[in-house]
């Protein structure tokens, strides 16, 4: 069974996986009274236990093979989600603690266990599963919310299991494809290090989780007044983001369009932090929507974009979702708590001013420090480079369009355009490999320089070109060659 007749089983598993999230361990919950917990809010205790697990996951990837992990996630998934879902509708007092250790490590164990499987995918899939399967998870949960109390209980306990059943028929028939997904990773396995915006990426998920937390705490906290607040708001901003990223990863010809929406995660968090301090209910609803809504964007990118990166360099999986998935909830986590916080601080700053004090500035920093336009060149640039590698593959055809700088006849054409836009020495050797569709992997090797200054030189090509991807400076220098190296040929 090819790929795209397996795209609905995948979506639905994955779905049922965040429609059971939402229901269970999110507070406030849609079917559920959540008491707290070790003293925690329900959904900052299972917070804390995921946090653990999914370092526990990290540490047993080193010593064991991907396979044995993989079947390790399996189990526990299949096994934690059904014994979780069972106490959780039970509701025993006295067993809080132990469901709440047992969601941490369905959530951490269902969630890798997935993502590792997403790894694989060609470019764009992945963000289309994940953006498709956010929001058809946010309307099962809805659909299931809105069912007799006793039925929707039942449901949520066949929820994990649907899912683990959807990922082995999903496994099972793409088995036989995991060869062919080799050809596309580049040689070599490189070390997480020698890529710095993965780390990054993930830091800014942290920050960025951090204020998509706090906002939630701070009303859930305080008891400020709001139409909506929490998975009240979070399924149908899943439902709304998840669509349209969906959409417009589905059409590929204009991909770096997608990419503008990094830009507008701080702007989108920052307005939604400033509605808070009208501190009336419909402002309160705008400003949930405004900064869940940017906060699932920037995550369906960033998973998306991680997962180019672990299939073109050939990365552990485990390695980079797992401390992607730590950064998310060690944000939320501390987002859950600085919202306690609000209430022993209240006299001093009001619950709404207090989200804003703290939220902005980590807005600022990780929108300028952190993940910055730099980082969101560097995730592009992965896609393009996947992109190409794909092509490159899918057509057997000699003459595609990146290949052109390989005829000795063009060196003259190639060195005439990178003196016309005044190219550095190190940019101009950097130049005939990026025409030619050599990844910045291989042009890392090719002129012995690090990872870190191979992206560094094409930053700057393209931005003295003025173009943002790959495929637009092909377009640029096709131009250049049609007119002759003229005036009218360069800009």
């Amino acid at each position: 069974m090819n790929n795209q007749n397996m795209f609905p089983l995948r979506m639905l598993g994955f779905g049922f996986y965040w429609a059971w999230l939402f229901l269970t361990c999110v507070s406030p919950s849609l079917i559920l009274d959540q008491e707290p917990v070790l003293g925690l809010p329900f959904e900052a205790a299972e917070l804390v236990f995921r946090l653990i697990f999914i370092g526990a996951i990290l540490i047993v990837s080193k010593k064991a093979s991907s396979d044995f992990v993989r079947r390790l996630l399996f189990v526990l998934s299949l096994a934690c989600g059904l014994l979780s879902s069972i106490l959780v509708v039970v509701g025993i007092a006295e067993l809080s603690v132990v469901t709440v250790i047992l969601l941490g490590m369905t959530d951490a164990c269902m969630f890798m266990l997935w993502m590792c499987f997403f790894g694989n995918n060609h470019i764009g899939e992945t963000a289309i599963y994940l953006a498709s399967s956010y929001a058809l998870g946010a309307v099962v949960c809805i659909l299931i919310s809105a069912l007799y109390h006793p039925i929707a209980l039942g449901c949520t306990l066949l929820l994990p299991i649907f899912s683990a059943l959807a990922f082995r028929l999903s496994h099972k028939s793409h088995g036989g494809d995991e060869e062919d997904e080799r050809e596309y990773v580049s040689e070599g396995s490189l070390s997480f290090r020698l890529f710095p915006f993965i780390r990054r990426i993930s830091l800014a998920l942290c920050m960025y989780a951090l204020v998509f937390s706090l906002v939630t705490s701070v009303i859930a906290s305080n008891g400020l007044e709001s139409y909506l607040v929490g998975p009240f708001v979070e399924a149908p901003c899943c439902i709304v983001v998840g669509l349209a990223l969906a959409i417009a990863f589905h059409n590929l010809r204009d991909i770096q369009m997608v990419y503008r929406i990094y830009r507008f995660v701080p702007l989108a968090l920052s307005l939604g932090l400033a509605c808070l301090l009208f501190q009336i209910s419909s402002m309160t609803t705008v400003s949930c929507f405004l900064v869940m809504s940017a906060y699932l964007a920037f995550e369906i990118l960033a998973l998306n974009d991680l997962c180019n990166e672990v299939k073109l360099r050939g990365l552990s999986p485990v390695n980079v979702f797992g401390r992607a998935r730590a950064m998310i909830t060690l944000g939320m986590l501390l987002g859950w708590l600085l919202g306690l916080l609000s209430q022993t601080v209240s006299h001093l700053l009001s619950p709404p001013l207090f989200a804003v004090v703290l939220g902005v500035p980590v807005v600022v920093i990780a929108s300028t420090l952190v993940f910055t336009e730099k980082e969101i060149f560097a995730v592009r640039s992965a896609t393009d480079e996947r992109q190409i590698i794909e092509d490159a593959s899918n057509a057997e055809s000699a003459g595609t369009r990146g290949r052109g700088a390989n005829d000795s006849s063009q060196e003259n054409d190639i060195t005439s355009f990178g003196a016309a836009w005044n190219l550095s020495n190190r940019e101009k050797d950097v130049l005939p490999l990026l025409l030619s569709g050599k990844t910045a992997t291989y042009i890392s090797e090719k002129l012995y320089i690090a990872p870190g200054t191979t992206k560094t030189h094409i930053y700057n090509i393209y931005r003295k070109l003025g173009v943002h991807s790959k495929m637009e400076m092909f377009d640029m220098f096709e131009d250049y060659k049609s007119r002759n190296g003229t005036d009218d040929g360069l800009r």
